[in-house]
């Protein structure tokens, strides 16, 4: 966390642009009941003892798509047959992204 405030809007042009995908892609649903516009941590108490965030919202989010894109090993197997059917024996008919 980095005290500031990002709007969902802004994450998903991040996301979209470190990925090399068009804005167009971007689809504006209607709001379900308690939908979340922002994210921001409160971080006072950090910063009172000193505490600086090492990177701004935007290179911590472009890192950690790029880590995802780097390390598909570590989380393909998930979309798996296999993963898929351990999931739906274990959890039964909650919903297992795909």
């Amino acid at each position: 966390g980095t005290g500031k405030e990002m709007t969902n809007l802004k994450m998903v042009e991040i996301l979209l642009d470190e990925l090399g995908k068009p804005q167009s892609l971007i689809q504006h649903v209607e709001d379900r009941m308690g939908h979340d516009r922002r994210y921001c941590m409160n971080v006072d108490k950090l910063l009172a003892l000193g505490w600086e965030p090492d990177f701004t919202h935007e290179e911590a989010i472009r890192a950690t798509v790029r880590w995802y894109v780097d390390n598909r090993w570590w989380w393909e197997p998930i979309r798996a047959g296999e993963f898929q059917e351990y999931y739906a024996r274990v959890y039964g008919d909650r919903k297992v992204l795909s």
